[in-house]
């Protein structure tokens, strides 16, 4: 038996690793995300950042990774953040368009650099998506601070036909009447 020549050997190691990766891309984004959650619970927002943002560059389709780091940036507040969440936010609705964590977090990001259109837009989506009447009650809030009150209207009688005991749209929504 002849032994193997040491570039086989390499090129066969090296075709085992892009295997191995290909294969074990979404455990690995997984185990990524919950290693950022650990470190959230132990206040290490950095270190959860960093973790989040590994795992959904190491598979751009792990939706959760994208929404965890979105909502992490904003957590931060840091300079710069907002932008990078929006990005994150936004790069991951290409895969899943109609989730509403990450159109919530796009539009807590566009919130926060007083986008109020564009973050209304995105809550109201999200209240669409998940049929749920905080989003819309968010999208109102927006519109009210964008100045435009029938739009304000509109998207509280949305989060009562999503939910018709939701207090808080049911009180906002009396003195506009």
């Amino acid at each position: 038996m002849t032994p193997t020549p040491p570039p086989r050997c390499a090129a066969i190691a090296l075709a085992s690793l892009v295997i191995a990766a290909v294969l074990f891309r979404g455990p690995v984004a997984s185990a990524l995300v919950t290693r950022g959650d650990d470190f959230l619970r132990a206040g290490d927002v950095a270190g959860a950042a960093r973790s989040y943002d590994r795992a959904r560059r190491l598979d751009p389709r792990f939706v959760t990774a994208a929404d965890r780091f979105a909502f992490v940036l904003l957590l931060r507040r840091a300079r710069g953040d907002a932008l990078r969440a929006i990005e994150a936010a936004g790069d991951a609705l290409q895969t899943a368009p109609d989730d509403p964590a990450l159109l919530a977090d796009r539009a807590l990001g566009e919130a926060r650099l007083a986008r109020w259109r564009a973050a209304e837009h995105d809550f109201a989506r999200a209240a669409r998506a998940a049929r749920d009447a905080r989003y819309a009650h968010f999208a109102a809030q927006t519109a009210r601070r964008a100045g435009d009150r029938a739009a304000e209207r509109a998207h509280l009688r949305d989060a009562l036909r999503i939910d018709p005991s939701y207090a808080p749209a049911r009180a906002r929504l009396a003195p506009l009447r």
